[in-house]
């Protein structure tokens, strides 16, 4: 079995070459984001490519220094011996391992040992696909993300037009979990705007231009797409309390707001470092607002035309 995903511009390539039986594949939200033979566009080379093995017990490897442990049992991040690194996820519930990966140093090829499942009397181990794109498809894709100079951030994200398609606008709404992606998100779909994520986005240069990109791994909205286009403008949202308020923010305090929001490689001095770069050249190019708001249709015409009037007075 081979399972094609493209995700925020990269192909990362699930390669399973004894086609063991699976279970539970592919997620709803992760359909978009699934590239066939079929696709009229070709199927490219994939920038991570993962080698599958279902395997009734995992291998012995060694295990190097712990470069970052996620806590709660969920997954460690390790050095490995002759260089690149070796992830490993437990269990939820066994608290076992149940995932071991060796990731090379340039986050390009990965092998992946599975246990296998059985169900009733039958021998023929079955895998699931889940129990490796959480966490190892993610964390390998933030490392190779941050790498490049891009960023994971916990926000909504949506394409909408005025006037026409060659008018197209990206927005971001990032704030914590309550302060109302979700919400927004639904709200500018009622508006025929095109919801990419309504929880994580995906953040690039591509040509000179920072670009948005949906993600599959949504909101309470249930909003995955797999489109992108230019992020025009961001917004670091929180709930008003007497009516919508729209505020520019200075780089410094849109800073502070946006990276407790972000999804850092704490495990990767140079994802870091290119990561809170990468920050900085947003802050520079793309214009920041603080936006306090009721939950109330009206503020997706309130956002365009506060939006315009600021595009008409700027010098």
């Amino acid at each position: 079995m081979r399972i094609d995903l493209q995700i925020g511009g990269y192909a990362i390539r699930l390669d399973e070459p004894e086609d063991h039986a699976y279970r539970h594949w592919p997620f709803a939200t992760f359909k978009p984001f699934v590239r066939t033979h079929e696709t009229p566009a070709p199927v490219p080379a994939p920038d991570i490519a993962m080698t599958v093995r279902v395997v009734p017990s995992l291998p012995e490897i060694p295990h190097g220094p712990v470069l970052y442990d996620a806590c709660h049992g969920r997954w460690t991040w390790h050095a490995a011996a002759g260089g690149g690194y070796l992830l490993e996820s437990p269990n939820r519930s066994t608290h076992e391992p149940e995932t071991r990966a060796l990731v090379s140093a340039d986050i390009a090829s990965v092998t992946v040992w599975v246990l296998g499942l059985t169900a009733g009397k039958t021998t023929r181990m079955e895998w699931e696909p889940s129990r490796i794109i959480n966490p190892i498809v993610e964390a390998c894709l933030l490392t190779r993300l941050a790498r490049d100079g891009g960023l994971l951030l916990h926000a909504a994200g949506l394409l909408t037009e005025q006037g026409s398609p060659a008018e197209q606008y990206g927005w971001a709404f990032t704030g914590a979990s309550g302060a109302g992606k979700s919400t927004l998100s639904d709200l500018y779909a009622a508006r025929g705007a095109r919801v990419l994520s309504d929880e994580r986005i995906i953040l690039r240069v591509v040509e000179g231009a920072i670009r948005v990109f949906g993600t599959p791994w949504p909101g309470s909205g249930r909003h995955a797409r797999n489109q992108q286009g230019p992020l025009t403008g961001l917004f670091c949202i929180r709930h008003g309390r007497h009516g919508h308020v729209l505020r520019r923010m200075p780089p410094g305090a849109a800073a502070s707001f946006i990276l407790p929001q972000c999804f850092l490689p704490h495990w990767d001095r140079a994802a870091m470092d290119n990561t809170l770069a990468f920050l900085g050249t947003l802050l520079e190019t793309v214009d920041c607002f603080e936006l306090a708001f009721m939950n109330r249709p009206d503020i997706v015409e309130f956002i365009m035309e506060q939006r315009m009037e600021r595009a008409l007075t700027t010098p």
